[in-house]
Formats: C-alpha cells, sequence, structure tokens
C-alpha cells in the first residue's frame, strides 16, 4: 500500500511539475523578448481594455494568421447581436523556413479573443513576414448593433502580397499601419470588450503588432 502512495505521489510530481515549467516557459517566451518597433492603426475603437501583448517564440516571426468570427446573426425583431470578429492569432515560423514553405512546424500566439464565433483556417504569406497591416471597422452606431472590428488585411514582407482575412463586411478599411522594422511582425496585443449580458456585445475593437529583429 505504501509503495502504491509512493508511486502515486511520484506521478502526480512529475505530472504538475510539468504542466507548471511548460507554463513557465510559456510566460517568458510571451513577455521577454523585445521587440524593434510598434504598429498601430488610427479606426480602432475603445471598448474594452488592452490584453496581454503575446510574442512569437525567440528567432521566429509571424507569416500567418487566422481569424475567430462570429457569423451574421440575422436581421429584424429576433435579430441576434453580431459581434463579427472576435480574436486574431499569429502563426509563427522560424527565419531560415521563410522562403521554403515548411510551415508544418510553427508556434501560435494570440492576446485577449471574444467569446463568440469560430476559428478560420490559417492564411499563409508565400513568402516572407507579415509586415504591416489595416483594419476593418464599423463607427459607433448610436441606438443601432455595434460590431467595433470586423476585418484584417496583412502584407507580406519577400512578396509584398496583401492577404484578407475571412471577416465581416461591415464598417470601412482604414489607413494601413507603418511598416516593420526588423524582419518581421513577432507580437500582438488585442482591446476585447468583456461581455457586456444583456448589452450590446462588439468583442475585437482594435489590436497592434510588435516587430523584431
Amino acid at each position: 500500500m505504501l509503495k502504491f502512495i509512493c508511486r502515486s505521489l511520484i506521478f502526480l510530481l512529475l505530472v504538475y511539475g510539468s504542466c507548471v515549467s511548460e507554463r513557465l516557459r510559456r510566460i517568458e517566451r510571451n513577455t521577454n523578448r523585445p521587440y524593434r518597433s510598434l504598429l498601430q492603426v488610427n479606426n480602432g475603437l475603445h471598448w474594452g481594455p488592452w490584453g496581454q501583448k503575446e510574442m512569437c517564440p525567440w528567432g521566429t516571426y509571424a507569416a500567418g494568421f487566422s481569424l475567430k468570427v462570429e457569423q451574421p446573426q440575422g436581421t429584424g425583431f429576433w435579430a441576434g447581436d453580431d459581434t463579427a470578429l472576435n480574436g486574431i492569432r499569429l502563426h509563427c515560423i522560424d527565419s531560415s523556413k521563410s522562403s521554403s514553405r515548411q510551415y508544418e512546424y510553427y508556434s501560435t500566439v494570440q492576446s485577449d479573443a471574444g467569446s463568440w464565433g469560430q476559428w478560420t483556417a490559417i492564411t499563409w504569406c508565400c513568402g516572407g513576414f507579415l509586415t504591416s497591416f489595416q483594419l476593418r471597422v464599423e463607427r459607433k452606431q448610436g441606438d443601432g448593433d455595434d460590431t467595433a472590428a470586423n476585418n484584417i488585411r496583412f502584407t507580406c514582407s519577400r512578396t509584398g502580397q496583401v492577404m484578407e482575412g475571412s471577416g465581416r463586411h461591415r464598417g470601412d478599411w482604414g489607413g494601413r499601419s507603418n511598416k516593420c522594422y526588423g524582419k518581421g511582425i513577432c507580437g500582438i496585443e488585442t482591446r476585447v470588450e468583456p461581455p457586456q449580458g444583456g448589452g450590446d456585445d462588439t468583442a475585437l475593437n482594435d489590436v497592434r503588432m510588435y516587430c523584431c529583429d
């Protein structure tokens, strides 16, 4: 019996010790990497707090992205509350793989995300890394149904390819952010309004990106 208890304790220590160590590595990976420049746009809205900055692992840069999008909730009296774009993920690869399309090995980072919708498939650059972005945002609707951010576009470094996400179509595209100083985008921070209960939900309102050497 005593041997069984000892073995059980050792097993638990190994399992939970492993989980704790992984969590600590994740925190260090996502908060301590230095960045070269900050990219912002001027048409984001201001509902909700900024989430935690999330950074790609050292030596990797974002070459792809995916979005969390809520589909249209209908129109008329029985229509639901639309939130459109809820979250953005960056998919990071090693700099040596940016021209080989060997994307089977990548890491994923994201900041805060809203509660609604599904994640889309990953959209990858044909070559290089993400270097600037543009946000589609619906302005404040007054007594109407606010959705705030609806979609995003990224530009890739090597080809100048512009990639548009599979978001929603309400609102207008704002101006493009500055271009990265450094190799490419390596981090993200999102502004997300928490659920409003019986109020009007908007989810993702704004985003800023970080660039690394």
